[in-house]
């Protein structure tokens, strides 16, 4: 499993960077158009973006993720985060979103 490094979901954009067990990196960001997940630079790799979702397709995957409603207590971020940590690699972490996204 994975571990998160940074999470803040209270102050400006929220944003986790997560230290996947293969030794990548990702950031999720959420902004006012949505998510983006990228692949943070490392030796002989650039940043890349692995992922991106306007806001409704956010909701929509993290409802599916939970299984709550509008009621729910857990943030976007914490559920996002919470499924990304548990990932072995990039590649797990794009194919993963974008199953997700295809499926709403």
């Amino acid at each position: 499993m994975g571990l998160i490094v940074s999470y803040d979901d209270k102050f400006g954009m929220p944003a986790s960077e997560i230290a996947l067990t293969s030794g990548e990196h990702v950031l999720l960001t959420l902004h006012k158009h949505g998510l983006v997940i990228k692949a943070l630079a490392r030796p002989g790799e650039n940043e890349r973006t692995l992922f991106e979702a306007p806001p409704d397709t956010v909701a929509a995957i993290c409802a599916s993720l939970t299984g709550d409603g509008p009621g729910s207590k857990a943030s976007p971020l914490q559920v996002l985060a919470a499924v990304t940590v548990q990932l072995p690699d990039a590649r797990a972490v794009e194919t993963a979103f974008r199953s997700a996204a295809d499926t709403i």
